[in-house]
C-alpha cells in the first residue's frame, strides 16, 4: 500500500520495534519509512504527537488500514474513554490525567491506542506524558514486554495511566485533610469555594476512571484475536486498581460532602451566637429605655423631677437593673 504524504518536519515519530532478542529505536520522519517494519518480523510500538495534524492521521490510517470511524474518534480529544473492536484492529481511548502542582488544576489528555497483529500505535496530543518507566522497560531483553504481544504493552501504559491516578488520589486525601482544620479553625467566606475547586477536581478524576472501569471490563471479556488471553490475569489487575479508585472517590465525596454540612454549620452556629448577644444587649436595654422614655415625658408635674438625687437615683438604678439581668443570664448560662 503506498502513501505519498508526508509528516511536517517539526512533527516525529517515535517507533520502537523490537523482539526477545533485539530492541531498535527510530525516529520516522517519513511515512514511506514505516511500511518495512510493517513487513518485518519485529513487533513495534509507534508513538505519534500531533492528533490535530490531518496529513499525519490520514497517512497512518491509510498505512495500517484504520478504520475512519476510528480516525474520528482519535482526533476528538473530547471522546468518552472507551473500547472498540474492529476486524483488523482494536481501539482503546484513555484519558491521562496529571498535575504539576495544585491538585485543582488537573490536566487531561487523550491517549488513544492501536492494538493491531504486531503493532501498537498510540496517539497523543503533546509530548509530555507517563511512559518514560515504560520505555526503560522495554529496553530490559528478560521482561514480558520484550516476549509478550502489543497487548501486554497496551496494558502496561494503562497500568502507568492508572498509577497517575492514585498519586492524584493521594493529593486529594492531603487536600481534604489540609480543608478539615480549615474548617475547624475558620469560617472564612472564601473557605467555601475552596472546597468546591476541591469537589470539582475529583468529579474531574472520577469522570475518567469510571468509564476506564468499563474498558478494562470490556477488555476482560473480549474475544478478539488482538487482545491475547495470556494478558488477561495483568488487564484483570489493574481492573481491580481501577474499581478501588472509584470506591476511594466515593468515600473522598461523602468526606467532602461532610464538610460543606459542618462549614454551614459552625457558620450557624456562629450567627446563633451573634443573634444570642444582639438579644442580651436588646434586653437589658428594654427597662432601661422603659425608665428613660417614661421622664423623657413632659408632663408639668412629676414629683422625681425636682428631687435633689433624682438623677443620681436613675444611674442607680441602670446599673443595677443591668447587673442584676447579666447575673440572671450567667446563671441561666445564656451566655
Amino acid at each position: 500500500m503506498e502513501a505519498n504524504d508526508h509528516i511536517e518536519p517539526q512533527l516525529s515519530l517515535e517507533l520502537y520495534a523490537y523482539n526477545e532478542n533485539t530492541l531498535e529505536k527510530h525516529h520516522i520522519t517519513s511515512f514511506l519509512q514505516l511500511h518495512p517494519f510493517i513487513a518485518s518480523p519485529y513487533k513495534f510500538w509507534l508513538n505519534v504527537i500531533g492528533i490535530k495534524n490531518e496529513p499525519l492521521l490520514s497517512g497512518i490510517a491509510e498505512i495500517f488500514e484504520i478504520h475512519s470511524l476510528a480516525i474520528e474518534d482519535i482526533r476528538n480529544n473530547q471522546q468518552r474513554p472507551k473500547l472498540e473492536e474492529f476486524d483488523n484492529l482494536v481501539l482503546l481511548i484513555s484519558k491521562m490525567l496529571y498535575t504539576k502542582g495544585n491538585i485543582s488544576e488537573i490536566q487531561t489528555e487523550q491517549v488513544s491506542m492501536v492494538i493491531g497483529k504486531n503493532f501498537l500505535i498510540t496517539f497523543q496530543e503533546n509530548e509530555f506524558d507517563l511512559f518514560d518507566g515504560i520505555r526503560t522497560r522495554l529496553e530490559n531483553p528478560l521482561g514480558k514486554m520484550r516476549k509478550l504481544g502489543p497487548d501486554y504493552l497496551a496494558y502496561t501504559l494503562f497500568d502507568a495511566i492508572i498509577d497517575e491516578y492514585y498519586v492524584l488520589l493521594e493529593k486529594l486525601y492531603d487536600k481534604t485533610e489540609q480543608l478539615e482544620d480549615l474548617v475547624m479553625a475558620n469560617h472564612h467566606k472564601s473557605l467555601l469555594s475552596q472546597i468546591y475547586r476541591h469537589r470539582k477536581s475529583m468529579q474531574e478524576i472520577k469522570k475518567v476512571v469510571w468509564p476506564t472501569r468499563e474498558i478494562l471490563s470490556s477488555w476482560k471479556k473480549s474475544e478478539s484475536t488482538f487482545l491475547k488471553k495470556k494478558t488477561q490475569p495483568f488487564v484483570n489487575n489493574i481492573y481491580e486498581h481501577s474499581v478501588e479508585i472509584i470506591e476511594n472517590l466515593e468515600m473522598q465525596r461523602e468526606s467532602i460532602t461532610t464538610l460543606v454540612e459542618i462549614y454551614m454549620t459552625n457558620i450557624s452556629l456562629r450567627q446563633n451566637e451573634v443573634m444570642k448577644t444582639l438579644t442580651i444587649i436588646a434586653t437589658i436595654f428594654i427597662p432601661l429605655t422603659f425608665i428613660a422614655g417614661v421622664y423623657g415625658m413632659n408632663f408639668e408635674y412629676m414629683p422625681e423631677l425636682e428631687w435633689k438625687y433624682a438623677y443620681l437615683g436613675i444611674w442607680i438604678f441602670f446599673v443595677l437593673t443591668t447587673a442584676g439581668m447579666v447575673y440572671y443570664f450567667k446563671k441561666k448560662k445564656w451566655f
